[in-house]
């Protein structure tokens, strides 16, 4: 069905909704970004955190980025999507709620394979999980576990 033959949403939804979308994906995206950067920065300290739960915001990113692409070229450039761009868009969907399920675990197991061989344990006292979102802090044996040792860093 072609835009003209439906109800035409107000200016401010078509203005603002990929906005919002758009917003929401890069600020995903950065927020995953900065994350891992600090966690390969911190590879070489005594104490590492891996903050498991933003991990989860690369598929949030992605999938962000596909509600953003189907907002565009309906919403601003007034285009009926056609077979190809609903296919990669919801591709595009599909890959984002992957990634969200399985980024977070990946990084997690090779940060913690690397962070052990390299001599690091896990320091429980100090390390937090609440539902999805889990904070593990990672220390050096010269390093004493305490339960305050996070909110140090």
């Amino acid at each position: 069905m072609a835009m003209v033959d439906r109800e035409k949403p107000s200016w401010a939804i078509r203005i603002f909704g990929p906005l919002l979308f758009i917003t929401g994906a890069l600020g995903a995206l950065v927020w995953f970004f900065n994350r891992v950067s600090l966690l390969i920065s911190g590879m070489s300290e005594d104490v590492v955190v891996v903050d498991k739960g933003s991990f989860y915001m690369l598929g949030v990113g992605v999938g962000l980025l596909a509600l953003s692409m189907a907002g565009i070229l309906e919403a601003w450039f007034l285009k009926t999507l056609t077979k190809k761009n609903i296919t990669i868009i919801s591709r595009t969907a599909i890959i984002g709620v992957i990634l969200t399920f399985t980024t977070p675990h990946l990084i997690d197991y090779l940060s913690s394979n690397t962070l052990q061989n390299e001599g690091y344990s896990i320091c429980e006292e100090a390390s937090h999980q609440w539902l999805f979102s889990r904070y593990i802090v990672y220390v050096q044996d010269s390093v004493i576990c305490i339960k305050g040792l996070r909110d140090t860093l």
